[in-house]
């Protein structure tokens, strides 16, 4: 039984690492430049450069007009997981949390 669950990919090992690797991915970025847009401050800019899920999450964000390379400003967000407001241009667009978190982000440099 074990070589066949090995065999093709149905062990125990193969699902935990699935659910590890799908709940953990993108919060590790070895360089640290990359956030995700609930992680993002208030005010903060910076240009989308990963957007992770399905094909129905892409084209919704795609008409609402966030896509990679897009210079996108976090406006505001509410507690307790609310909808963030972000700025695309002259547009404010309000996205749920569980979107928001699903879009990376690389912040623009702080100059001081």
């Amino acid at each position: 039984m074990y070589r066949f669950m090995h065999r093709f990919g149905h062990g125990f090992g193969n699902r935990f690492k699935g659910r590890f690797e799908r709940k953990f991915r993108g919060r590790f970025d070895p360089e640290g430049k990359q956030l995700t847009l609930t992680r993002m401050q208030d005010g903060q800019s910076g240009t989308v450069v990963e957007i992770r899920g399905g094909c129905f999450m892409l084209d919704r964000l795609s008409a609402l007009g966030i896509r990679p390379g897009q210079r996108v400003t976090r406006v505001s967000a509410m507690l307790m997981r609310g909808p963030v407001t972000v700025q695309l241009g002259g547009a404010q667009v309000a996205i749920g949390f569980g979107m928001a978190g699903r879009i990376t982000v690389e912040p623009d440099e702080v100059t001081k």
